[in-house]
């Protein structure tokens, strides 16, 4: 087992004036340089996880909570929120909502939060250079940010979070308002910064991308997990869409498949479905 980066120890909470606890008793770690993916159907808590993992529960939301949250050993609740970004950042689904609505261009936005922490002019330049040039956003370095495409923003929202350093990225479904071409833009971004060895945590609702790049799968369900293991167990476990959660088309083909008397040699020796198994997974 690697080093630990993220531990949550028996967490849970429950927002102000709200009579059920939107997270109950989760547990679970996270690993260094993993890429560790959330999933679970609307209203099963996985917002409010991840402002747990970041510090805006419990400095920002107000409700009652119980549990630890640790980020490189550092407890969430005993820590600032800026002390906090150094280590975790969070990419939120709306990119809107990170902008910070005083920056004229995309380069004075993305060195906004290292004005904040005092950086200087001189070293601001050069990580701005760098991660423009790594969100692929450095050809409008120049422009207003609000004039942008949606992808574009996107790219910005996730270069003004990673410009801070952070060695642990969470993304709460941050390509959700996006078309297929710009969603593909930003999850490209994100596997480069994770093979570089960032620790990504994502929350996603694209079972083929989620399938394709976990290492490790949580499964949530009225805000609490159900199962957590590697993308091949999670999906070939029949009863995992009670939770009200979808699987990859090719699990779905290659389970009919088997229902119909496939052996798992012969599916296996095609790779990856043909044509005429697919339409025999499909018939009837």
């Amino acid at each position: 087992m690697g080093k630990v980066v993220l531990e949550v120890k028996d967490f849970s909470f429950r927002y102000r004036q709200t009579k059920q606890k939107a997270i109950k008793n989760i547990s679970f770690q996270v690993e260094e340089g993993s890429f560790f993916c959330i999933i679970g159907a609307n209203g099963s808590g996985k917002s409010t996880l991840c402002n747990a993992l970041v510090g805006l529960i419990p400095h920002y939301f107000v409700g009652k909570m119980s549990g630890e949250v640790f980020v490189n050993g550092m407890k969430v609740e005993d820590s600032t929120i800026a002390d906090l970004s150094a280590k975790i950042g969070l990419v939120f689904q709306n990119p809107f909502n990170q902008l910070s609505y005083t920056a004229g261009t995309v380069a004075e936005e993305l060195a906004y939060g290292l004005g904040n922490r005092g950086v200087s002019h001189e070293e601001m330049v050069k990580k701005v250079e760098y991660v423009a040039k790594l969100m692929r956003i450095d050809h409008v370095i120049h422009k207003n940010p609000l004039e942008l495409s949606g992808g574009q923003i996107q790219r910005v929202a996730l270069g003004s979070t990673f410009i801070m350093e952070p060695r642990v990225l969470v993304l709460d479904e941050c390509t959700t308002q996006l078309d297929p071409l710009g969603s593909e833009e930003i999850f490209d971004i994100v596997k480069s910064l994770n093979q570089k060895g960032i620790t990504v945590i994502m929350v996603d609702h694209e079972m083929e991308r989620v399938a394709r790049c976990a290492d490790k799968i949580m499964v949530l369900d009225g805000g609490e997990i159900v199962a957590i293991d590697i993308p091949e167990r999670i999906f070939e476990t029949p009863d995992i869409v009670k939770h009200r959660i979808g699987v990859p088309d090719y699990v779905k083909i290659c389970q009919s498949l088997r229902e119909k008397g496939y052996t798992k040699r012969e599916i296996e020796i095609a790779e990856e479905p043909t044509i005429e198994l697919v339409k025999e997974a499909l018939k009837g």
